[in-house]
């Protein structure tokens, strides 16, 4: 028992135990909120509160309706939740970039990521996890199309990166 109870707190999971776990993570988002969770759009809420404050666009939305949105606390929940079990397998720490460009290619990474799944309407949760737990067949087009996108960017990665 004491060793199941160190691999819970410190891990490392078997992947199964982590897909049963964000399975039932997201039916119980579904149960609770009445429909599933969306990152994106609570993302884009804040991004465009950012643009406001920084003179960047017109439109405003007040920071107290951002606070009292519940996708601000779920996607707080899973950056805490990430940061959490980093602390506790003891995998938190700092790297140094090796070359700039690892920095470079990770921030034009980042932003092609966030656009694409603003205007695909969804991310991977929205579009894989969401779509497949409902029968979707777009939730399966979308786990190839990770799938294929994946492959092709760890071709280009090691190509022109490494």
């Amino acid at each position: 028992m004491k060793k199941i109870w160190r691999t819970a707190v410190h891990g490392p999971w078997p992947y199964w135990v982590g897909a049963m776990v964000l399975g039932g993570l997201n039916i119980l988002v579904l149960l609770v909120r009445k429909r599933p969770w969306g990152v994106t759009s609570n993302l884009q809420d804040w991004a465009v509160w950012l643009a406001h404050l920084l003179g960047l666009a017109s439109e405003r939305i007040p920071v107290s309706q951002l606070l009292l949105a519940e996708g601000t606390y779920l996607n707080l929940g899973v950056v805490l939740g990430a940061l959490w079990a980093a602390l506790a397998a003891s995998q938190w720490r700092f790297r140094p970039l090796r070359q700039r460009k690892f920095g470079f290619s990770a921030l034009i990474g980042g932003l092609f990521l966030g656009y694409g799944a603003r205007i695909a309407y969804g991310c991977n949760v929205g579009g894989l996890l969401n779509g497949i737990a409902s029968s979707s067949l777009t939730g399966w087009v979308f786990a190839l199309a990770v799938f294929l996108g994946t492959w092709i960017g760890a071709k280009i990665l090691l190509k022109f990166l490494v």
